[in-house]
């Protein structure tokens, strides 16, 4: 009561939510025995909470036992607070001792309460498996440490009894120093301390806990953390890499399109209600049972309540769920790089300012939430080395000497796998980057590897095998098979971004093609409500930058013939679903382009205008088509794909077409001799691995049956892929805390290398959106599988929209690549032989809201 609070608990909650707000920490609650309604208060302002279970033996409560009057220790008291933690779905870490004089038989019985509560409710993400570590001063200051074979069969149980989707950690900083080769000698040596860690890793554990450069392990202060990179050092001994997480595990996250993970879910409405009946019927008169219906109801919090997210968002933008979204990369992991799309590409100390500037724009917490800032030294050099996400200069090619290696062995029909590894010139692991007065925060490389860590030195055994059979056979890659090289990271992400590249070197030389061209977007009144789009104007979006406008059909004129006297080739032209447009609209507009220039390339409408188009007029896709195609439409942008997975598009573009009908109007272009290019938005609410395996195999078997017909009087199909990265400063969704940041730059580079590999043969030509990745990134791209660099684009304006700042009108500039690009020409194929044009009709009066806002010269 001096401080104010009434409670510990107030208290604490206060403490979280100031931690939240005024400093991007993301916290972590382990507040002892708690009833669900406190729980769920405390939910709002952490990411995940815990309580141990330690044990559940009752002898260690009798006199002389480590539990002995200690009340909160009570076995069913905690397993009240774990269970009330799964009806409030809270992200919940657990566990238990091993020493204290438990013995085996208790430990199983322990792992199995918690496993029976977990497969209710699923939501205990983190088992800890900790060996008691006496100290001094305390009633157990002689008691035993247990052996460290105890310590490692504890976790080997712990991960037969969960699986291999639990997350099972065991705190390195108290990991027995004896001899790690079993044999009870009682040896101890710090040497031995690497081998105990990899002990670990092979009994089956996959996390260190959390560990702090800053602080002390408050419960053990005289055992030390480690230090970052000798735990990486070791954790790459055993294969494995050392990435940063959040409180909360990735599974946790609710991404959409992701992989299933068992019981990681909340309990339904109804099995949350039979549990708590269950505990009223059983429990004894007058005995309390925390977080009841009773207890929730008194409390005014509805009882529909019980089942919800396991993050809270109820606070928008300046929510604990959307500070995590903030700080996660597209699997769920830390993003801890300072890089987004459509920024201007700064170096790291300009970044962060920015980001600065934006977290008091938007009143956000910082985005990165661990920020493990430390005056200690930086490591010693190690043997793998991994460039600054911030570098000058991001070599991703083979050289030509490795180059020339693997062009000799695939002759052979294999591939020597030192071929796959980037041999890139680097003198060593870069040391972790000293700012604002040597302060020093983990910080996540080009190839989703830790800066300055160690990591593994080779890729893979199965990554080396799928490029082999792509880079050797032509290997079709499956869809988990795409997934898995789109989790590259450290040297699979080399070895993948080698193998692109070497696949573009083959099949399309080294030439780089591009298009002058213009964009028109005629309108910016659109019906849909996308949730990530800046552009368009509804009722509900003019808060948003720009009036609403509608381009009369003599300024589409004008416009295109200004371009063609520029020297540009091609107009693309899509605009938002005016509520008054119908598929003559279309038709007008082509019409009005070709005829101001009758030799300019008119690449225009989305799936989803020819869809609102056919469907305005009553005709099937391929009619309308036919008849766009007749006015001069030369091909089709593959946009409005966004993600073709339902679940994403359920949230990102609820009512726009799904992704049957997305496939059926392109296929339609194809099968009527128009080409499409197609794409892929990523990095906004998706699990992206997942979500764009699926989204890049579709793509494939649409041109395989374009490729099918094409000697039947179809056209080719799809010309190229472009993968375009969420811009997300000035999208509804992010301003709403419910989107990330974009991809990271690792996640851009990868996913271009990947589709080079998961499209071919099918789609040769791998373009980079230099709008969205800046230029200089963009031409690095060219040494990860792509071959284009798009559109000079005159007047682009969607993505300024949503907060760049590029692409208004483009000045001549070099890329630093040795590869130059040829002479202006189509990104696509030349198009089939041109139908003539209709004489253009007479203009029309513009559609109704043509008149909100139009500038002329400006779009």
């Amino acid at each position: 009561m001096e401080m104010g609070f009434g409670s510990t608990l107030e208290y604490v909650e206060a403490v979280a939510k100031a931690i939240l707000q005024e400093t991007g920490l993301l916290p972590h609650i382990n507040a002892g025995i708690m009833s669900e309604l406190e729980l769920r208060k405390l939910k709002k302002v952490s990411a995940s909470q815990g309580l141990m279970l330690e044990s559940t033996s009752l002898e260690l409560m009798h006199p002389g036992g480590a539990h002995h009057n200690c009340p909160d220790k009570d076995p069913a008291s905690r397993l009240r607070t774990i269970e009330a933690a799964g009806r409030a779905a809270v992200p919940y870490t657990s566990g238990i001792l091993v020493g204290i004089g438990d013995t085996r038989s208790d430990r199983l019985h322990a792992l199995a309460c918690l496993h029976r509560l977990n497969e209710r409710y699923g939501h205990i993400q983190e088992l800890i498996i900790q060996n008691f570590r006496r100290k001094p001063a305390t009633a157990m200051a002689a008691w035993p440490e247990p052996p460290f074979d105890e310590l490692l069969w504890a976790v080997a149980v712990a991960r037969i009894m969960f699986g291999p989707h639990m997350n099972i950690q065991a705190p390195p900083n108290l990991t027995p120093l004896e001899s790690a080769d079993g044999g009870g000698s009682g040896a101890f040596s710090l040497d031995a301390l690497p081998a105990a860690w990899q002990a670990l890793l092979k009994a089956g554990i996959n996390d260190w806990g959390g560990i702090s450069p800053i602080t002390r392990d408050f419960v053990n202060p005289e055992k030390p953390w480690p230090h970052l990179s000798s735990l990486a050092a070791a954790t790459a001994a055993a294969g494995k890499l050392l990435l940063p997480r959040l409180p909360v595990y990735p599974s946790f996250l609710g991404l959409r399109g992701g992989p299933s993970r068992p019981n990681c879910h909340p309990a339904r409405p109804e099995e949350a209600a039979a549990a708590d009946r269950e505990a009223l019927a059983t429990r004894a008169p007058g005995t309390p049972l925390a977080g009841t219906p009773a207890e929730v109801a008194a409390a005014g919090t509805p009882l529909e309540l019980l089942s919800c997210p396991w993050l809270d968002f109820s606070g928008g933008r300046d929510s604990v769920g959307a500070a995590v979204l903030r700080s996660i990369d597209s699997e769920g992991f830390l993003r801890a790089s300072a890089w987004v799309a459509g920024r201007p590409d700064v170096d790291e100390q300009q970044g962060q300012i920015q980001g600065q500037r934006e977290r008091t724009q938007h009143s956000d917490p910082s985005s990165i939430s661990v920020s493990n800032v430390s005056p200690l030294p930086p490591p010693p050099p190690a043997a793998s080395p991994c460039l600054p996400a911030a570098a000058a200069s991001m070599t991703m090619a083979t050289p030509i000497a490795a180059a020339e290696a693997t062009t000799q062995t695939a002759e052979t029909g294999t591939i020597a796998a030192a071929a796959l590894k980037l041999t890139v010139p680097r003198e060593s692991v870069p040391m972790p980057r000293w700012r604002e007065g040597r302060v020093w925060r983990v910080a996540v490389c080009v190839d989703g590897a830790m800066e300055g860590m160690q990591r593994p030195a080779d890729p893979s055994p199965r990554v080396t095998r799928l490029l082999e059979g792509v880079l050797s056979g032509g290997r079709l890659l499956q869809r988990d098979e795409v997934e898995l090289l789109l989790r590259s990271r450290g040297a699979d992400h080399d070895a993948v971004c080698a193998a692109a590249d070497e696949l573009r070197r083959r099949t399309c030389g080294d030439t780089v093609s591009y298009v002058v061209n213009r964009n028109i977007n005629y309108t910016n009144v659109c019906t849909y409500k996308c949730v990530f789009c800046a552009f368009s104007k509804g009722r509900t979006s003019e808060e948003l930058r720009g009036p609403s406008y509608v381009v009369p059909y003599e300024e589409i004129a004008r416009r295109t013939a200004e371009a063609w006297d520029r020297g540009a080739t091609e107009v693309c032209m899509q605009g938002g679903i005016h509520p008054d447009f119908t598929g003559d609209t279309y038709l007008r507009i082509v019409s009005a382009a070709k005829a101001a220039a009758p030799a300019v390339h008119v690449h225009a409408f989305s799936p989803l205008e020819v869809h609102h188009g056919a469907t305005s007029l009553g005709l099937i896709y391929e009619r309308y088509l036919e008849r766009l195609a007749l006015a001069g439409l030369g091909s089709l942008p593959g946009t409005a794909a966004e993600v073709l997975h339902d679940n994403v598009r359920s949230v990102l573009c609820p009512d726009k077409i799904d992704t049957a009908t997305w496939l059926k109007v392109v296929g339609a272009a194809h099968r009527v001799g128009l080409r499409t290019t197609s794409t892929l938005m990523f990095g906004s609410i998706e699990e992206g691995p997942a979500a764009w395996a699926s989204h890049l195999v579709l793509l494939r078997e649409l041109q395989q049956q374009a490729e099918a017909i094409g000697g039947h009087g179809g056209g080719v199909g799809i010309t190229e892929f472009v993968p375009l990265p969420f811009v997300h400063m000035e999208s509804p969704v992010y301003i709403k805390g419910q989107a990330r940041r974009g991809p990271s730059l690792h996640e851009v580079v990868l996913l271009h290398a990947v589709a080079r590999l998961a499209l071919h043969p099918h789609v040769t030509n791998i373009q980079a959106s230099w709008v969205k990745a800046g230029p200089s990134r963009a031409a690095q791209l060219l040494a990860a599988g792509c071959n284009d660099m798009g559109g000079s684009i005159m007047n682009e304006s969607i993505t300024r929209a949503a907060g760049e700042y590029r692409g208004w009108r483009a000045s001549k500039r070099t890329n630093g690549t040795e590869r130059a690009p040829p002479p202006s020409q189509p990104t696509s194929s030349p198009p089939p032989p041109p139908l003539p044009p209709p004489p253009l009709p007479p203009p029309p009066p513009p559609p109704s809201g043509s008149h909100l806002g139009l500038k002329k010269g400006r779009c």
